[in-house]
């Protein structure tokens, strides 16, 4: 079997991962959900032209005068919120309020602050152009208009147009679920007190932390022994439930005891990959199984963190019908320098990323940092110095 690149296996990855079912749900519900058809205005925002200050409601054919000030008759009153509304007559003007609606016979606005009231009458010496300080019918959108396009993600700013324009409820695909399943006879649970040689499971919370951000969810089957029946029995569990797909970690080394490739061959899963030209994630695989996604991922958490990235969540995103599922690499500035131990292959590494002014910035992050960035290291370089281009790939939505 071939040895992919990331960039080949990260495009064979979404061409494989199917994208989940729709489902039509209340509007409250749809923000951070993906539009499963795009979503149109049923109806023009706003539906009907309103005033964008408070002044009189005229018309401009009586401003046109030369004599100034143009003194007009005031005949009513129009607040926001007003439905019956009264009509405008010649030679006359309608106080209006911020957001009421026009009357009919008027096509412009004069702001209180540019009149002069005096008993029923009000006085306009600079009169606006017309058609100002109105907010015509469909300003904000025509009707038919596409508020959110297909595979694009449903924001909280997108909810006063959805409103307004009469929409109530959004069809968005469906939530994709994980099973998670962490193999290894030296992983304990979090109520075990580890002796020498055992240690705490870590990779379960990381990962289903990692999937909740994504969008998704998971099922968490908890921690099997390094036994190639027990991973079998647990698997094909995993894989006959409701989860969408699966994720495994660890046993994926050449060890005696790395027994996943087993497992997958037993229970029929042909790899599409079985290695990779990266550093982490030399050693992974990925198949499906009756269209179900399966990943299995190295054990250490550090490696899990990195290919979750790169691996993972471009097929999450197009499980759930993001119009892309795998952004493109950034470039950024390095502000120290990176000697690396191996060449040879890709290598990822953990990164802070910040933003100075318009320049892009990253470094390596140091030990038990929180990390919000993946630089992707060139194959054949050792050493790069700081104030260097590299490529990277953002962890943390929203940094930019």
């Amino acid at each position: 079997m071939p040895i992919l690149s990331l960039k080949e296996a990260q495009q064979l990855i979404v061409s494989q991962s199917p994208v989940l079912a729709a489902e039509t749900i209340p509007l409250p519900e749809a923000v951070s959900r993906i539009a499963a058809t795009p979503i149109t205005a049923p109806r023009a925002v706003p539906d009907f032209a309103r005033s964008a200050m408070d002044g009189y409601a005229v018309n401009s054919r009586d401003l046109a005068n030369d004599a100034k000030p143009v003194s007009l008759q005031v005949t009513g009153e129009i607040a926001a919120g007003t439905t019956n509304l009264p009509k405008l007559s010649e030679k006359t003007a309608i106080a209006i309020m911020t957001g009421g609606a026009l009357p009919q016979g008027a096509n412009q606005v004069v702001p209180f602050e540019r009149c002069l009231k005096k008993g029923g009458l009000v006085l306009v010496s600079s009169p606006p152009s017309p058609g100002a300080f109105i907010r015509a019918r469909g300003t904000d959108l025509s009707a038919g208009q596409t508020i959110v396009q297909k595979g694009i993600q449903i924001e909280a700013q997108h909810l006063p147009l959805l409103v307004e324009s009469g929409i109530t409820e959004a069809s968005v695909v469906s939530r994709p679920e994980l099973a998670i399943l962490c193999t290894g006879s030296e992983l304990l649970d979090t109520s075990d007190t580890p002796e020498t040689g055992q240690i705490i499971s870590g990779n379960r919370f990381l990962l289903a932390s990692l999937i909740k951000n994504s969008g998704a969810s998971s099922r968490d089957f908890g921690l099997v022994v390094d036994d190639c029946k027990k991973i079998v029995a647990m698997l094909e569990e995993a894989l006959h439930g409701p989860s969408q797909g699966v994720i495994t970690t660890g046993g994926m080394g050449p060890g005696n005891y790395d027994l996943l490739p087993q497992a997958f061959a037993k229970l029929g899963i042909r790899p599409f990959y079985t290695e990779l030209a990266v550093r982490p994630g030399r050693s992974t695989m990925f198949g499906l199984y009756e269209n179900k996604p399966v990943f299995a991922l190295p054990g250490p958490p550090p490696a899990v963190f990195l290919l979750f990235h790169e691996l993972v969540l471009p097929a999450l995103r197009a499980m759930q019908g993001q119009r892309r599922p795998l952004p493109p690499l950034m470039r950024a500035t390095l502000t120290a320098p990176i000697l690396l131990k191996k060449t040879g292959l890709l290598n990822l590494k953990g990164a802070v990323a910040r933003l100075r002014g318009k320049t892009l910035t990253v470094r390596p992050a140091r030990k038990n940092e929180t990390t919000n960035a993946i630089i992707h290291l060139p194959p054949h370089r050792k050493n790069l110095s700081a104030g260097e281009e590299v490529s990277l790939r953002l962890c943390t939505p929203g940094l930019l």
